[in-house]
């Protein structure tokens, strides 16, 4: 059973950001403070009375999502989502610590996993696949004392023996870079998979009619969007993974999603 419900229909509107930062930084998903805060209240009046329809995302763990993304949600009376590769907390320079995502999570945010080592999830194998889900998993529920139920796929990369192994390792819901994707949990073969969710990447370049757009869940826009999306994968698929990640870094110094 393969049901894609488009954003239109969809319960909620999902954006992902990866780096904010107050200097101009040459990678394709890092924005400012400035302009983060812009979509924000471009978001907050698209959906206007129902906040709890925005679902905004951080993938990586940088530093300056503690910095400059949460204060300005709290800001504007929102609160994040924000997942997490397990082994790069507090030893890689410029990202998170233990300590910043305690706080995060005190302060009303959603702590989620990004796997254990941003593996491509397509590419392992099923005991690397166990490690990279259910290992992150319980990392972040032993570090932070919380349940973690999330899950982002690290490059977008996802399948079905990837959705039933997330299902496994105890997740019940998973967030793909599809925008425009939503497909409700299903029963299968006695196991329930979890709910996917696709979510807008968000880059530098993104006009705020168009966040309006995607938020407010307009039928063009979120095609239009689709379809891009499905452009760049057809460009993966012809590549490959390892020569489009090389290309996609030389030409904008960025992971893609």
């Amino acid at each position: 059973m393969n049901t894609t419900v488009h954003m239109e229909d969809a319960p909620i509107r999902a954006f992902a950001y990866h780096e904010i930062h107050s200097l101009n930084v040459n990678d394709v998903y890092c924005i400012t403070p400035e302009l983060f805060l812009q979509h924000l209240w471009t978001m907050r009046h698209s959906v206007n009375d129902s906040p709890e329809s925005l679902v905004i995302t951080f993938d990586d763990g940088h530093y300056s999502n503690f910095r400059f993304a949460a204060p300005l949600l709290e800001f504007t009376a929102l609160h994040g989502h924000f997942f997490l590769p397990s082994t790069w907390i507090g030893q890689r320079r410029g990202f998170m610590s233990w300590q910043d995502i305690r706080e995060l999570a005190a302060r009303g945010h959603t702590i989620g996993s990004h796997s254990a080592t941003h593996a491509f999830l397509t590419s392992c194998s099923a005991s690397a696949m166990y490690e990279e889900l259910a290992g992150s998993r319980h990392t972040l529920e032993d570090r932070l004392g919380i349940s973690v139920t999330s899950i982002s796929m690290p490059g977008g990369r996802w399948n079905e023996e990837v959705l039933r192994a997330c299902a496994l390792a105890g997740y019940e819901t998973v967030y793909t870079s599809e925008p425009g994707f939503y497909r409700p949990a299903i029963n299968m073969d006695e196991l329930r998979t979890p709910a996917v969710i696709g979510r807008f990447a968000i880059q530098r370049r993104t006009s705020l009619r168009v966040i309006n757009g995607y938020s407010s869940g307009d039928w063009m826009t979120v095609r239009r969007i689709h379809s891009m999306y499905q452009a760049r994968n057809s460009v993966k698929r012809l590549l490959g993974d390892q020569a489009y990640q090389r290309l996609w870094f030389h030409l904008f110094r960025a992971t893609p999603n």
